[in-house]
């Protein structure tokens, strides 16, 4: 706590355990100009995080942030619509809301954050507060929020340009949405092509054989390479 993004390396992160503890962290002596002494636990982002990772076994990567559009759009009652194939994506992947009871440093708004999430959804929309992505894995968290504040950009700028009048946006039917929602199970499956190639190896015994794209591990290394071009491996990895 105390520093920017743009100043964060590896040996400057800490390593906290679900009591809010730091364990196993020692800023080097030559990286204490930016912040002296061991470093400080933020309480907001640890009640929010401890909460989650003490609840959901299946979650080892959460995210929360304050985008302009998520926050802006958190702040109305209409959710995410179904108006782009990143907010289906986030829809698919389960969404649900959290009411805003003031600044995230109080520990007993952790289990009514928690019943809210619920046991399998990866999206919870603090209201009047931000967004949080709760996933698996890292490259997923990664994909999850740039297609939730990509789907809260459009969503907002689109009401904007109609002065806030839905009857001018073009928001799917039911029927409509039911097939939105069936193509997202595909979202990462392979061209018939590749299925073909796939299924002539040989190792593969299944002619019909589904070949999916790693599309959560290649967007998330294409935004590493992005950040090591940007800021130098060595000063990211010091």
């Amino acid at each position: 706590f105390g520093i920017g993004f743009d100043e964060i390396t590896a040996s400057n992160l800490l390593k906290v355990n679900l009591d809010g503890m730091i364990i196993q962290q020692s800023i080097p002596a030559d990286r204490r100009e930016i912040n002296p002494g061991k470093g400080r636990v933020f309480k907001p982002g640890y009640v929010l995080h401890s909460a989650i990772h003490a609840a959901r076994h299946d979650v080892h990567a959460i995210w929360h942030g304050h985008d302009l559009y998520a926050s802006a759009l958190s702040q109305t009652t209409i959710g995410i619509l179904p108006l782009s194939q990143e907010a289906s994506y986030v829809l698919k992947k389960g969404l649900s809301f959290h009411p805003f009871e003031g600044s995230a440093n109080d520990e007993s708004e952790q289990p009514r954050l928690v019943a809210n999430l619920g046991p399998t959804n990866q999206f919870l929309l603090l209201e009047d507060h931000g967004p949080i992505v709760a996933c698996p894995t890292i490259e997923e968290a990664f994909h999850g929020m740039y297609f939730l504040t990509r789907a809260c950009k459009y969503q907002m700028k689109s009401f904007a340009a109609v002065g806030g009048d839905l009857s001018r946006i073009n928001i799917p039917d039911d029927e409509s949405t039911d097939e939105i929602m069936r193509r997202i199970d595909n979202f990462d499956e392979a061209p018939a092509s590749a299925k073909s190639t796939a299924s002539n190896t040989a190792n593969s015994n299944n002619k019909d054989e589904v070949v999916m794209h790693d599309t959560s591990g290649l967007m998330f290394a294409y935004a590493r390479r992005s950040a090591e071009r940007v800021f130098g491996k060595d000063q990211i990895y010091r």
